[in-house]
């Protein structure tokens, strides 16, 4: 009678081992998902945030400047400045992976708000760096 008690005891944990290793198994391999998951995105933003500095100098070079020197005042009117954010979200998103496009996209992440603060931010450093 104790072995057959005993025998059941074991198996009942043994059941209840193998059932719990599977469950701390699955919840491990989804942190690791999400892990993974936050790293792609933010390697995409990264990815667009570049894309959008080197977009900001070439423009700087080819056509801001140009339009600069064309002003009587040395300034960009408001047309201008909203004909080159258009350009900046053209060129950057011209630099992008299909790839890192897609997984901000899925990420629902504003692709226009990066592309926009990146440039801003780089602007800002330049023209401070040229006071």
């Amino acid at each position: 009678m104790n072995t057959v008690i005993i025998e059941t005891l074991v198996s009942i944990a043994a059941n209840l081992a193998i059932t719990l290793i599977g469950v701390l198994g699955a919840w491990l391999v989804t942190k690791i998902g999400k892990q993974q998951q936050l790293n792609t995105i933010n390697l995409a933003v990264e990815e667009l945030t570049a894309a959008a500095e080197q977009t900001v100098l070439e423009l700087q070079q080819t056509v801001v400047d140009d339009l600069k020197a064309a002003s009587a005042d040395g300034k960009l009117t408001q047309d201008e400045i909203r004909d080159l954010g258009k350009k900046l979200l053209e060129g950057s998103l011209q630099k992008m992976s299909a790839s890192g496009i897609n997984v901000l996209k899925a990420a629902n992440v504003d692709i226009n708000a990066i592309i926009t603060g990146a440039g801003e931010a780089l602007i800002a450093t330049i023209k401070h760096e040229n006071l």
